[in-house]
């Protein structure tokens, strides 16, 4: 059964299999205006609702735009849980935690997750603790020189 706040989600019944399956980890992959952010939306809730921290729920996507407007999605689906009338005290004071603190949620992307890991083991990593992840302009500068680098000396062959 869903929570109520999974419920106000509207999930449809193809999506309720990642929504509740607690077996592992869930990849959700679709094309476009599938639903997938609104799956993972209702089940990071869902897991949320089951009284798991904040903290230890991990939502990824590959772009800024994507995460940003899974963390909207989430924010959105607490507010519109806590309107609720009649919700009780205790789920109304756990929500609106949960609503203040969601700044703080691992829903990022797959960059921010690695750069996070690597800051708190640059050790093991054997990296230095100060790197930092290049900006796409500064990728593609790189990839362009490095194109043009293998190309010249391919011509010097």
């Amino acid at each position: 059964m869903c929570h109520p706040i999974v419920t106000l989600m509207e999930p449809g019944p193809e999506q309720l299999d990642p929504i509740l399956d607690r077996k592992g980890d869930v990849v959700v992959t679709a094309g476009a205006g599938a639903g997938k952010t609104r799956t993972i939306v209702a089940r990071y809730l869902s897991l949320l609702a089951e009284g798991l921290p904040l903290r230890s729920i991990v939502a990824i996507t590959f772009t800024r735009k994507a995460a940003r407007e899974m963390r909207n999605r989430v924010r959105s689906a607490m507010g519109q849980h806590l309107q609720q009338p009649n919700l009780p005290e205790d789920e109304k004071r756990r929500w609106s935690q949960l609503y203040v603190e969601l700044d703080g949620a691992r829903i990022d992307t797959i960059h921010s997750l690695c750069s996070e890991i690597l800051r708190a083991h640059p050790a093991e990593a054997d990296i230095d603790p100060r790197f930092e992840v290049l900006d796409d302009a500064q990728a593609a500068m790189m990839r362009a020189a490095s194109i043009d680098e293998a190309l010249a000396q391919a011509a010097q062959l």
